[in-house]
């Protein structure tokens, strides 16, 4: 006979919370526990890998909404592997995305950071003198700033700009 264990025992083993565990169950995230003679329920190991797959799915952001479908699915048997998996691929799709949006903000974050390390390092406080720096050009060569819009120019670079956008044809 399979060894099942209480929902404190799932708890520790899963690391989620028996108030989490009694939500699965109840959003038919899980199949249905089994309860011995008292009443308690009793999680087997399968449900137990079951609800690490869902801190998983959780972890990942997927909606409790596809978390039922797979679900459901997966009550299904084999059959529906197939669908399984292309929901599956739906979420780690969305998945990549979000992370490739979280590495690109990151990206913007660190290069703010060296900026601000840079004007600490070189005790800058006028903000015109902050555009000088390597950092600053940087942000602005690589599109993280709009420096024409934000930050005001010197007349003669303001001047400058101008005249580099004019038609050679017309001069």
């Amino acid at each position: 006979m399979e060894r099942t264990f209480t929902i404190q025992e799932a708890s520790l083993m899963t690391g989620v919370s028996a108030h989490t565990l009694r939500y699965y169950e109840r959003m038919n995230l899980l199949d249905s526990i089994n309860r011995d003679d008292s009443g308690y329920r009793r999680f087997t190991n399968y449900d137990l890998d079951c609800v690490r797959f869902l801190t998983k799915l959780r972890a990942t952001k997927m909606p409790i909404r596809q978390m039922q479908q797979f679900a459901e699915l997966r009550r299904q048997g084999l059959s529906s592997a197939h669908q399984r998996r292309l929901l599956l691929e739906e979420h780690y799709n969305a998945v990549l995305a979000s992370q490739q949006e979280l590495n690109h903000s990151l990206e913007i974050i660190s290069k703010k950071i060296a900026y601000y390390k840079e004007l600490e390092e070189k005790e800058i406080t006028n903000e015109e003198d902050s555009y000088h720096l390597p950092t600053y050009i940087a942000m602005v060569q690589a599109g993280k700033i709009n420096h024409s819009v934000h930050i005001p120019l010197k007349a003669e670079t303001a001047a400058q700009e101008l005249i580099d956008q004019l038609d050679p044809a017309i001069l």
